[in-house]
């Protein structure tokens, strides 16, 4: 794979990844909360599958940093201010390398947080 799409992988996954594990995890957690039905709440095993959700989410997180980190090592000896692509992809790169960490950091603790606090409370 080019270095440019490594480096847009890793630009872009891990919000997404953070974004999709968010929005599933606020609609399992809703079904799950007895409020939101008529009858019963559903059976739904928000635990596992929140557990799932932030697996899946982290994994895809991490390996977008790692080709975030496999376009930075093919443009290593480019700097930003060079002329496009070398200098974009080095730019895209170092951002990747920089918001991986962050975005795995929420997604571990939003999965972390949905598991210890799972009361069902209207805002």
């Amino acid at each position: 794979m080019s270095p440019t799409r490594l480096a847009w992988f890793g630009v872009f996954g891990p919000p997404l990844a953070w974004a999709g594990q968010y929005f599933t995890g606020y609609v399992i957690a809703l079904a799950a909360c007895p409020d939101n039905t008529t009858g019963p709440g559903w059976n739904v095993p928000v635990d596992g599958l929140t557990i799932l959700l932030g697996s899946v989410a982290a994994i895809v997180t991490l390996l977008c940093g790692a080709s975030a980190f496999l376009a930075w090592r093919a443009t290593r000896d480019n700097d930003d201010d060079d002329k496009p692509p070398a200098g974009r992809v080095h730019f895209l790169a170092v951002i990747g390398l920089t918001i991986t960490p962050l975005f795995f950091a929420i997604i571990v603790m939003s999965s972390a947080g949905a598991i210890i606090f799972r009361e069902c409370v209207q805002s």
